[in-house]
């Protein structure tokens, strides 16, 4: 009797056996989709590295970055690990190899069972992305602390050795396509910094990419990879219910910064203390008590739009992760309308613009951080409704609300028509007229136009005068 074929069943059985694994979550590294990503494609593609088998390989500046992976794989696998434990380089990588190929399952699993490598080729890709990945948190970290400064040990270094650079990096590694699984992280740094415990419970990794990013280290293990780390840093998830976590996203502030000022609304920054100029701080206490609105400040650097996009992509692609940053983003696109809000908010220093965007970028960058997300979470609910309703002392509102209103609705309409304008303008020279002749021709059939439209109607005009005259005429000899 034929045995009958049950291959095609592997896939299905790989996502199966990844639910009951603790460090692993299925799905948990997939593809954005086009509703969030259609607005700034740039901002989910790497430009500089590829992590993981998503975009290996895609665009030339990526394959260029394969050779200096290998560089840091090395350093890493060079690094003394602890107490006498000083193994060399092969022997420690045959054990990655080992172990790495024990988990291809669950990390397949983690791609949503979608990517088509073979086993070797996938640990292949886990080792030298995951080696290279630590070695470059690490570095990172001494990077941060030394508040970006220049040091001799970054002189050669290829993906250190600017400001530039670090910023392409520090965007691409937190993209949630290009990630790998944390515990191949995990799995790769034990084999060079031997540790007894369980690996569950080992957070030494963790705080390795905290510190790379700016978040204070604790004792927590991490998450299923490094940007769900990031958000796990900044988001308490047990403060969020399920009821809350599903609520259908929606624009709820319904006026503008220009509007709340009008109605009597003092708005005001709180600071945030220290920063630096590669690290990103969201903080979402946002307060409204007696007329009072009060806003920490957001710093807008070179990695904020990135790293905001991308973890609004993760909390969109997870049922069960509290949105806390859709919600911040749908705040401030009800505080913005238009450029006037842009430069209220600049000169109040509630947004400190960092990256020196222009106000029609930080207009477009608010108007759609939060575009094609379905779901948010209860946040601002209360602070909304409250801003919707408020009314300030009649006085104020007759002497100082209108002018002001009229003034950002004058401006917010002409901003509309030069949005329209500038999107016509655009579609016809790209369009119609891509050349000088065209262009020249289009002009000459215009004023062709309007010269025929003119003498037809002088034509007219002359006619009907000599018609009024001699009929005039004619009335007058017969009396």
């Amino acid at each position: 009797m034929q045995q009958q074929d049950f291959s095609w069943m592997v896939p299905i059985e790989v996502m199966l056996g990844s639910f009951n694994h603790g460090e692993v979550q299925a799905c948990s590294i997939s593809i954005v989709p086009d509703e969030i990503r259609e607005e700034k494609e740039k901002s989910f593609k790497p430009k500089f590295v590829s992590i993981g088998p998503l975009h290996r390989g895609t665009t030339r500046h990526l394959q260029l970055m394969e050779e200096p992976k290998w560089s840091y794989m090395r350093e890493f696998l060079n690094r003394t690990g602890n107490r006498t434990e000083n193994r060399r380089a092969e022997t420690r990588l045959r054990d990655c190899g080992a172990d790495i190929l024990k988990l291809v399952k669950v990390v397949s699993a983690s791609y949503g069972g979608t990517v088509q490598s073979e086993p070797n080729e996938l640990a292949k890709i886990m080792i030298v992305d995951g080696c290279f990945l630590l070695e470059l948190l690490i570095k990172l970290g001494d990077y941060i602390t030394q508040q970006g400064n220049q040091s001799s040990s970054n002189s050669n270094d290829t993906i250190l050795e600017n400001k530039e650079k670090v910023v392409s990096v520090l965007n691409d590694i937190t993209m949630l396509e290009n990630q790998i699984p944390f515990i191949v992280l995990k799995k790769l740094y034990r084999k060079v910094f031997q540790d007894n415990s369980v690996i569950d419970n080992d957070h030494r990794v963790a705080n390795i990419v905290r510190k790379a990013f700016g978040y204070p280290e604790v004792d927590s293990s991490g998450g299923a990879h490094v940007l769900h780390l990031m958000h796990l840093s900044t988001v308490q998830q047990d403060q969020q219910q399920q009821s809350e976590v599903n609520k259908r996203a929606k624009k709820e502030l319904k006026r503008c910064a220009a509007r709340l000022i009008a109605a009597g609304v003092t708005i005001q920054p709180a600071k945030d203390g220290s920063h630096h100029n590669l690290v990103d701080k969201f903080n979402f206490m946002i307060n409204f008590k007696n007329s009072a609105l009060e806003i920490p400040e957001l710093r807008v650097k070179e990695t904020t739009e990135v790293r905001w996009r991308n973890l609004i992509a993760w909390e969109q692609s997870k049922i069960w992760v509290s949105c806390k940053y859709t919600s911040y983003a749908l705040f401030f696109q009800g505080l913005i309308c238009c450029k006037h809000d842009i430069e209220m908010l600049l000169e109040k220093e509630v947004i400190i613009n960092e990256a020196n965007k222009s106000k029609e970028e930080l207009l477009d960058l608010f108007r759609t951080m939060s575009k094609g997300a379905e779901r948010m979470d209860s946040s601002y609910s209360e602070i909304c409704n409250k801003l919707n309703e408020y009314r300030g002392r009649k006085i104020k509102t007759v002497l100082q609300k209108k002018p002001l209103v009229i003034w950002h609705k004058c401006r917010h309409v002409f901003e509309i028509m030069l949005y329209y304008w500038g999107n016509w303008y655009r579609i016809l020279i790209r369009d119609h007229i891509p050349t000088v002749w065209k262009f020249i021709g289009v002009l000459a059939a215009v004023a062709l136009l309007v010269l025929t439209i003119m003498q037809t109607y002088y034509s007219a005009e002359s006619a009907h005068s000599s018609g009024s005259g001699s009929g005039g005429g004619g009335g007058k000899g017969k009396g």
